[in-house]
């Protein structure tokens, strides 16, 4: 009786495995249309053509993803947490992959960013409400965040302006701000007007989940956004 039942439950264990595989397959090969991250297009699809490789073909490929916190590495989380010790996905494992993969990516890359590059986010949503949207340039925001240092910070160290600068130009590198045109090699940068591509919601939300921020910087951005 007792093998009978081991049988059974063996069987029942293959066709729950079997199931598995064809719904992972099924995802590997078909795009989800909550999956494309923001800024890392390229890199999804070649992600995305290697699993299905993998899955189809039964080809052995590894892949190593890196990328600062908050750039979109564990979207498919469910499958990260299957270990030695964990060696099956659970319902909750599904819903986080799941909750993650609906999340706003811009905001996710805010989770990542250094508390003087925040106030920079913040400093030129300031300006946005200022000037209605128009455009901005370096020495604007410089300014704005030198206003804010001065008279309200206590715990915002005063950058130098060359570091301030890196921190500019980081931000323009995660798309986060982008160009209003093309400049010339001896155009000055702090003058080249800039765009914030992030909109009021997006600061707020990824403020409130921002790891030990600052209760000064927290209290400038809501200050700054009149619409709160």
């Amino acid at each position: 009786m007792s093998s009978r039942k081991s049988k059974s439950n063996s069987l029942i264990h293959t066709e729950c495995l079997s199931q598995v595989q064809r719904i992972l397959r099924e995802r590997f090969c078909r795009q989800s249309p909550h999956s494309n991250l923001f800024g890392v297009q390229v890199q999804y699809k070649h992600l995305s053509e290697l699993l299905k490789r993998t899955a189809l073909h039964g080809e052995s490929n590894s892949v190593l993803i890196i990328g600062p916190r908050g750039s979109g590495k564990t979207m498919m989380l469910a499958l990260n947490r299957v270990t030695a010790s964990h060696p099956f996905m659970t319902a909750v494992d599904l819903m986080e992959a799941s909750q993650l993969c609906s999340m706003d990516s811009k905001a996710n890359i805010v989770h990542g960013l250094s508390v003087l590059e925040i106030c920079l986010i913040i400093a030129m949503k300031h300006l946005n409400d200022i000037y209605e949207e128009e455009p901005f340039n370096f020495q604007m925001v410089y300014n704005e965040f030198q206003k804010f240092v001065q008279r309200k910070a206590h715990s915002v160290y005063n950058f130098e302006k060359p570091v301030v600068m890196k921190a500019f130009e980081h931000l323009q590198q995660l798309e986060l701000i982008k160009p209003m045109e093309r400049t010339s090699g001896n155009s000055q940068r702090e003058y080249q007007l800039m765009k914030l591509l992030l909109d009021n919601t997006q600061i707020m939300n990824a403020l409130q989940k921002y790891p030990n921020c600052p209760t000064d910087v927290r209290q400038w951005a809501t200050s700054s956004l009149s619409w709160l």
